[in-house]
């Protein structure tokens, strides 16, 4: 390891041990492999399932990128968890597990391909410093609605369209469903704060205190508001 490296610390579980280890955070995956093979005696020619787990966080390791953000949660925790990291037999697939905010994700994931992308994963960080832990909202209203408002939304804009107002139809998705909704035209009047570019099919909004209207029992509409807008992500940012 660098000598300028960070070093953190990490509980790793192997069937039923557990073992304290100091990693560092300019580890590779191929290092931790090795590493992991080593500390346990494991079979170099059987391929072990890794996965972390810090509160709200879950996920697979099975690359460098895996293991970035392993290092990037782990060092930037304001809560000082000490990270978790499993061992497990094979698995057919590799796949993410995100924790209570984020929905479990399969490969083959066509339009829920949302929440595997920088955006998303830049707000399960984001919740997590914060020290959010929560479920999704937009799909159980009778849950989350309280006296016409909900409290915390967090969504993927799956379409938005201006219309002759000046404000801006959209639609919102979470890990437990969709939802229309406006944002309000002032939003948009300030250039300072970027809204006008950076919402957008595929950006990731954070919300407090959001109005619903609810012409009918089955029918919910988000009235988003320049004071509702907590941060936006990009629909280019990388993780």
């Amino acid at each position: 390891m660098d000598v300028s490296s960070k070093k953190f610390k990490c509980i790793l579980h192997f069937k039923t041990f557990e073992d304290g280890v100091i990693f560092y955070d300019d580890m590779t995956y191929s290092f931790l492999l090795e590493f992991i093979g080593k500390r346990f005696n494991l079979d170099p020619n059987v391929m072990f399932n890794l996965s972390f787990n810090l509160p709200a966080i879950e996920r697979d390791i099975t690359n460098d990128d895996d293991v970035e953000f392993f290092i990037y949660c782990a060092t930037n925790s304001i809560t000082d968890e000490i990270p978790h990291l499993y061992i497990r037999p094979p698995k057919v697939k590799a796949r993410i597990i995100p924790g209570p905010y984020v929905r479990k994700v399969n490969e083959d994931v066509s339009e829920d391909d949302h929440f595997m992308q920088g955006p998303w994963l830049h707000v399960i960080v984001y919740l997590h410093g914060e020290g959010v832990i929560e479920s999704g909202c937009l799909g159980d209203m009778k849950k989350h609605c309280i006296k016409g408002k909900l409290e915390l939304v967090v969504g993927v804009v799956k379409s938005c369209t201006p219309n002759s107002l000046g404000d801006m139809t959209v639609t919102l998705k979470d890990p437990t469903g969709t939802m229309g909704g406006t944002i309000h035209y002032k939003v948009f009047q300030d250039e300072k704060n970027g809204y006008t570019k950076s919402i957008k099919v595929g950006s990731v909004l954070i919300l407090r205190n959001v109005s619903v209207w609810t012409p009918t029992p089955s029918q919910h509409y988000l009235n988003i508001t320049i004071r509702n807008i907590v941060k936006v992500f990009d629909k280019d940012t990388e993780f």
